[in-house]
């Protein structure tokens, strides 16, 4: 066959394209093949964590995925590490070793955690769980300027995550603003109105006083000794004994408006709008669900108990 017929040419067009199309499968091949080794080598540092008697085939992966969840639930993260480490040397997957990388934060071991999740996005630079597991770690290591860099990647997603970011930049910026700062953030941002008042009643209690929420904030002020006399805080000095209010309150604050200075005393609880566990401390993140600005104040009317005479 002469080179210069069209059919030559024709043959010689597909021989190149099976060619292109075979080196791509070949290459690709093993570019997952040593995707896979990386995240063996790293895999390795953990190989203390034995299972004895412990054999898995493809159909009990599933059962012992949910057995694995069940420990972790319990609290008992190193059996459920046990089980995710043998599953993911059975069935090695991005979601086994994201499993992993959260029972590691959830135990403490930081490091070991953001060197799994920095392997899942080498492959998969997107993947959307991975990269809010490493917010929460950065968030505990104090890298807020990293949470903003993931965040920009969020954006580039089309998912915003104003929390995320109002959260981050509060904790980058917070001590360095004055008031002015602070209000402006208050007013782009305000789901952080509790985590601004409570700095601005160490920089300016009269600018605290005017943007906090006389229930949902009560906490914050209620043991206070500069509380305004004004209306708006007419209920919480009554409550106290300070003046008289006609205006109904909580139940709460309205029992405290007829007891006894030394009978009874208001406790306070934060209960999550998301998972809805309930916590003794307030903080922005919920330590259960994670989730930002989920905590609500819960006030609680308890006997109020002489702590003088109690013998240690």
């Amino acid at each position: 066959m002469d080179y210069r017929d069209p059919l030559f040419s024709v043959i010689m067009f597909v021989l190149l394209v099976l060619i292109s199309v075979m080196l791509s499968m070949f290459f690709g091949h093993i570019k997952e093949i040593l995707k896979r080794k990386q995240i063996e080598e790293l895999l390795k540092e953990f190989d203390y964590l034995e299972v004895d008697n412990l054999k898995i085939d493809k159909y009990s992966i599933d059962a012992l995925g949910l057995l694995a969840k069940a420990y972790e639930i319990k609290g008992d993260y190193e059996k459920a590490l046990k089980i995710y480490l043998v599953i993911q040397k059975q069935s090695p997957s991005h979601t086994i070793l994201k499993n992993i990388a959260r029972l590691y934060f959830k135990a403490g071991f930081l490091e070991k955690a953001r060197n799994i999740l920095y392997q899942i996005l080498k492959v998969s630079p997107r993947d959307k769980e991975a990269l809010k597991q490493l917010i929460l770690i950065d968030e505990k290591l104090g890298n807020f300027s990293e949470i903003l860099d993931i965040l920009k990647i969020f954006e580039e997603l089309g998912v915003k995550m104003e929390k995320e970011k109002a959260n981050a930049i509060f904790k980058i910026e917070n001590n360095k603003w004055k008031i002015k700062e602070y209000l402006e953030f208050l007013k782009k941002y305000p789901f952080t109105r509790r985590e601004i008042a409570e700095r601005l009643f160490f920089i300016d209690s009269k600018k605290a006083y005017e943007i906090v929420d006389v229930y949902e904030d009560l906490d914050l002020f209620f043991y206070r000794k500069d509380i305004p006399k004004i209306e708006k805080f007419c209920n919480i000095l009554a409550a106290k004994h300070k003046t008289k209010c006609d205006i109904k309150a909580p139940f709460e604050i309205e029992a405290m408006k007829y007891l006894p200075n030394d009978l009874a005393e208001l406790e306070f609880e934060y209960v999550c709008s998301n998972c809805k566990k309930i916590f003794p401390i307030y903080s922005s993140r919920c330590p259960n669900c994670y989730e930002l600005y989920s905590l609500k104040l819960l006030t609680k009317l308890i006997e109020k108990k002489d702590i003088e005479n109690i013998e240690f």
